[in-house]
């Protein structure tokens, strides 16, 4: 774990609190909530944000790459771990500007239009900046953040949240298997300073 402290337990926030505040950098300190899709990484993040006036949650969700409807169909897991999300926009736009304590600029994924909303949102170099939602450890972004972070939850209990989201089941496996690969292939866990747990 290269020197991390690894922690799990359900309710962390105190034990957060002293980890942030050991990671603490001097401008911005950024901070990554990853793991599978309805594991309670936005719950964390708000939570977060809730503690830190001067702190700021930026969603992978936002960073949805836009793909002709064929094209996102015929990814395999592999497919779906490289292309889902934009990456390098994310990179590029946020956590690039903000390591030399200048302002993110973004636009938005809108998931209804499958494009990019043309608003643009600041993300100013202070505080604490997260960064939440699934392929945020991923190795390219992983030494960005000065805390990764994991939310643990049941399969079941992650099913049981995807569907009451309306999403259709065939889309939900592929997906699935699209996060599995990437847990396999990267295995996010081997870095995480906290494991939380999402219950």
């Amino acid at each position: 774990m290269a020197g991390r402290e690894l922690m799990k337990m359900p309710q962390p926030l105190e034990a957060l609190h002293q980890l942030l505040e050991q990671k603490r950098e001097a401008l911005v300190t950024l901070v990554a909530i990853d793991v599978h899709s309805a594991a309670g990484k936005s719950t964390l993040a708000d939570e977060i944000h809730a503690s830190y006036p001067l702190s700021t949650v930026v969603r992978m969700d936002d960073f949805y790459r836009p793909l002709a409807p064929p094209a996102r169909a015929a990814l395999d897991a592999a497919g779906g771990y490289a292309w889902y999300y934009d990456w390098q926009r994310l990179e590029r736009q946020v956590l690039q500007p903000l390591r030399v304590g200048q302002a993110g600029r973004y636009q938005k994924y809108n998931w209804s239009l499958n494009r990019l909303d043309g608003l643009w949102h600041e993300v100013q170099p202070q505080g604490v900046v997260v960064v939440e939602g699934c392929y945020a450890l991923r190795p390219e972004l992983r030494s960005y953040f000065a805390l990764l972070l994991l939310v643990e939850s049941s399969a079941a209990r992650r099913w049981q949240r995807q569907l009451q989201r309306g999403d259709a089941e065939d889309w939900l496996r592929r997906w699935d298997a699209a996060e599995r690969y990437y847990m396999q292939t990267c295995r996010p866990e081997a870095y995480a300073d906290l494991i939380v747990a999402g219950e």
